[in-house]
């Protein structure tokens, strides 16, 4: 962790200024993503879910994902939701996240350079998803046990915007891991930038935690895609710090914003009572 720090403070103010930027984004995306998907069975204010993603985030530094204890907590004390309620709008975000990641790895292993036909399989794969998606929430039996689930995902506003949010993220990924290859030097192709990116968020849902895991495994998959002139050894330990820097990318921003965050997440607890 030291060398990717250190790497960081070597580094051009506008790489840095692009690690954080993407972080920021990424946060954003997250907390609006929460407030988008569940405007159709609750009316929730766009900046406490903000707030408690930030509060979230940083919590999931812990070994296990604390952050996803502590949102489901705030959402049963705080918002009152049902706990079948909650468990349809959490799976109806995980929905739209794994119809627009899978579409994104799918379209880049097919076709790795990113242009018009990239855009254009992209594109049909989320459309052909989302129409399938609203014909499948419209049976009955998703109407009558999906708890809302069906609401959320037939209001077009709700299933397209959260797509472009799913997007707008994977691709806040994709910068910062684009930023750290930068501040290494490393030749990375558009396509393994990509397909590294989208595995950086896939891997960062893992169930043990932020840190640790998500680093070697993003270290994993980058030796194998990516083969510039070098040993073995050096390649493990390149890919190693690629991965350590992408992600201290994201502890710039996550730390200090969820350290502000605990403590409006305290207020709310405690206000609840």
């Amino acid at each position: 962790g030291g060398d990717a720090w250190h790497r960081i403070g070597d580094a051009s103010p506008w790489l840095v200024a692009g690690l954080a930027g993407c972080s920021i984004v990424s946060l954003v995306v997250n907390g609006t993503s929460f407030w988008l998907v569940a405007r159709p069975i609750r009316a929730l204010r766009l900046r406490h879910m903000l707030w408690l993603n930030c509060a979230a985030s940083v919590l999931n530094y812990a070994p296990i994902r604390a952050g996803m204890i502590a949102r489901v907590a705030y959402h049963l004390r705080v918002d009152r939701f049902g706990v079948l309620q909650l468990a349809a709008w959490f799976a109806a975000l995980g929905y739209t996240l794994l119809l627009t990641l899978g579409a994104f790895i799918a379209t880049t292993i097919i076709h790795p350079d990113f242009d018009l036909v990239w855009v254009a399989l992209l594109a049909g794969q989320l459309v052909f998803g989302g129409l399938l998606t609203g014909a499948i929430m419209g049976q009955s039996v998703v109407v009558r046990f999906g708890r809302g689930m069906d609401r959320m995902l037939r209001q077009p506003s709700c299933l397209w915007g959260a797509i472009g949010l799913r997007l707008l993220d994977i691709g806040a990924f994709v910068g910062r891991m684009a930023c750290a290859a930068a501040i290494l030097d490393l030749s990375l192709s558009v396509g393994d930038t990509l397909l590294l990116g989208a595995s950086a968020l896939a891997l960062s849902l893992n169930p043990l935690g932020r840190t640790g895991f998500r680093e070697i495994a993003v270290a994993f998959v980058a030796s194998r895609l990516a083969a510039p002139d070098l040993s073995a050894t050096q390649l493990d330990g390149q890919m190693a710090t690629l991965a350590l820097i992408e992600s201290a990318g994201e502890a710039l921003i996550a730390i200090p914003a969820g350290a502000a965050a605990l403590v409006w997440y305290r207020k709310r607890w405690v206000g609840a009572r």
